[in-house]
């Protein structure tokens, strides 16, 4: 097995893992989060369009709808903060609506949540800002603040948002550094990839917002891609290495600390991609009038999985199969199980 983090860092690891992330309560006294409770269940709602409205109606029906199943509402909790992992490596045609983080945010603001609380967490901040996550330069130069309209945007390659204590240590080197002098080899730094605080250390909890591409080494990239390869620095060492993908992919997402504190995710299939990977190609794109949700990340990359697989016979390109070996890594590692036939199917109405 692989280390996640060094000696020094299994202090703080057994010490956060006692301490619970999110609150829940009708009451005075808070529930303690509970990811396990709710990994048994996806919640599926069919929209009409992909407008603000259609986002707003969907997203506040699929809080309420998880809210009732657990049997507590979401409240603000002790740090007072949430992270919004978003997905926006493929540019402004892949990337997560910037309609459907607005709606996670009014719901969170209805819940005790300042704007200013939240969050949002991505690789590049250029493409950030391609997204519309970030507002133009040009407009910087005006006076415009440069977040989410009011809501912070952290960047991982920027190596701001680090803690030293805090990486995933694998033995693999960076594609950059083979040929490299021998004592190059030796460089700790060269095997670690730093995991961005801000999405778990100093939040209640967090909430994936992936989009859906097909990707080489872990087969299908979506809830467990950007928990993992699309949320860590020196992740050029997996992307270049795909046989390493897989396992790397599933131990990030196993870790303690990133996995209880990550509430659900929202998948949405405003639009999908089913041949080319992260670089965008419209025309292998796909949509359907779905949004997913779940605490059960290895579910959805299931369905994911599958949903491409249908495109890809469609237009008579070759499937994914084997099933992606991403998803027994994590099944093994208790992160989730991808058998849908044992899980419960909730169906949410967005009507007006």
């Amino acid at each position: 097995m692989m280390k996640f983090f060094t000696k020094l860092a299994l202090p703080l690891l057994l010490l956060s893992a006692a301490t619970g992330h999110c609150a829940y309560g009708q009451d005075e006294e808070a529930k303690p989060f509970d990811p396990e409770k709710m990994r048994g269940e996806i919640f599926e709602c069919r929209v009409s369009d992909w407008t603000q409205d259609d986002y707003d109606r969907a997203v506040a029906a699929m809080f309420r709808a998880y809210e009732k199943s657990y049997g507590a509402k979401i409240r603000k909790g002790e740090k007072g903060r949430v992270g919004i992992k978003v997905y926006t490596n493929s540019g402004a045609g892949m990337a997560t609506p910037v309609e459907l983080t607005e709606a996670v945010i009014d719901q969170l603001e209805r819940r005790g949540y300042k704007r200013g609380d939240v969050t949002i967490v991505d690789m590049s901040r250029r493409k950030l800002r391609e997204s519309g996550y970030l507002p133009k330069i040009s407009q910087l130069r005006e006076g415009v603040a440069d977040d989410f309209k009011g809501a912070p945007v952290v960047d991982v390659e920027s190596g701001k948002y680090f803690n030293k204590q805090w990486f995933y240590d694998n033995p693999l080197m960076p594609k950059s550094v083979r040929g490299a002098q021998p004592l190059d080899l030796y460089n700790p730094e060269l095997r670690k990839s730093y995991l961005p605080v801000p999405l778990f250390l100093t939040v209640d909890f967090w909430i994936n917002l992936p989009m859906i591409t097909d990707m080489e080494g872990l087969g299908v990239c979506a809830a467990l891609g950007n928990t993992s390869i699309w949320n860590m620095s020196n992740n050029d060492r997996f992307l270049k290495t795909p046989a390493n993908a897989s396992m790397a992919a599933a131990e990030v997402c196993s870790i303690p600390e990133l996995r209880d504190s990550q509430i659900f995710t929202i998948l949405t299939f405003q639009r999908g991609q089913f041949v080319g990977g992260a670089v965008f190609n419209s025309r292998c794109t796909f949509s359907e009038n779905i949004i997913l949700m779940s605490a059960n990340p290895v579910a959805l990359d299931y369905i994911a999985w599958e949903t491409i697989n249908k495109y890809r016979r469609a237009f008579r390109f070759d499937e994914i199969d084997p099933m992606p070996a991403l998803l027994n890594y994590c099944r093994e590692l208790k992160i989730g199980d991808y058998d849908i036939g044992k899980m419960k199917r909730t169906i949410v109405s967005a009507e007006r």
